[in-house]
């Protein structure tokens, strides 16, 4: 006859205590029967070290799937912002088809840094964020021309094939680098322009065809880290997301117009300070 039984889980370690009726052990001790506790299947020490550490071994892999849900979730706003744009062009509505372009630059710069500083990037992260890029910077951007003649529709034919041919073919060699201008400078220069001018067609055009050749130049970009890198960066990023909410309409192109061309002009002497750092310690 079996004893009743009661376990407790102390330090992973089961305990079965014997609960003690008089009659019971009086009736065991007559009919020499020997009672013996049964231990209940509990995991014991080694299996329950095992399942705790299993579970710390799999926190980090679920932290690094969530967030690599974020950059493709804020990869797609990305997407979606540029097709809002494209219909906003299609609609004669420039001027808010260049403020989406100017809050797709703001998140795309935010996503490339978080990518980079959490190194969350996957293949299909980065077919995703090449695609969204194309869409934005390229399809919608381009329409910022306004095709209505030979000349601005053979540039936007030219400025989409050389956004793919940046994106598709340039590969930096150089560690923290981009071969050509990235697309979302040459994109928010294209916004912010269309902003200050108000859709002046020749002024945008002369821009378009400076972008152009920036992007499929061979000169080397630095990085432009925000999570990681200076303060003074962090605030200039942060400025702009300020900015594009509290301040004037007309202040925020000029702001974001500055921001890329000093990226553009002086790369390395204002831009590339922390990526050349980080590739000497690496060295090292």
């Amino acid at each position: 006859m079996s004893c009743p039984q009661a376990s407790c889980w102390a330090q992973g370690t089961p305990v079965c205590t014997h609960v003690a009726y008089p009659g019971l052990e009086e009736k065991d001790k007559v009919g020499n029967a020997d009672t013996e506790c049964q231990e209940p299947h509990a995991p014991g020490p080694n299996q329950c070290t095992n399942f705790f550490l299993d579970h710390d071994k799999s926190q980090p892999q679920l932290d690094e799937f969530s967030w690599k849900d974020v950059a493709n979730a804020l990869s797609l706003a990305n997407m979606v912002l540029g097709l809002f744009s494209i219909f906003c062009s299609v609609c004669k509505k420039p001027h808010c088809a260049s403020w989406l372009l100017l809050i797709s630059f703001l998140l795309d710069v935010a996503v490339g840094a978080m990518t980079r500083h959490l190194k969350v990037c996957s293949k299909s992260g980065a077919e995703l964020n090449d695609f969204a890029a194309f869409t934005t910077f390229g399809l919608a951007s381009a329409l910022l021309l306004r095709v209505d003649g030979p000349l601005s529709g053979f540039l936007a034919i030219i400025y989409v094939l050389a956004t793919s041919f940046r994106l598709c073919f340039y590969s930096a060699e150089v560690p923290f680098t981009h071969k050509g201008l990235p697309c979302p400078y040459a994109s928010c220069v294209l916004a912010s322009t269309s902003l200050l001018t108000k859709g002046n067609t020749f002024i945008l055009c002369c821009m378009a065809s400076l972008m152009i050749l920036f992007m499929l130049d061979q000169s080397y970009y630095p990085h432009d880290e925000i999570l990681g890198s200076e303060n003074w960066k962090k605030m200039i990023y942060l400025g702009g997301v300020i900015m594009l909410f509290l301040s004037p309409f007309s202040l925020t192109p000029f702001y974001c117009l500055m921001w890329s061309l000093s990226y553009i002009f002086f790369p390395d002497a204002l831009w590339g300070k922390a990526a050349c750092l980080r590739s000497q310690h690496q060295g090292n």
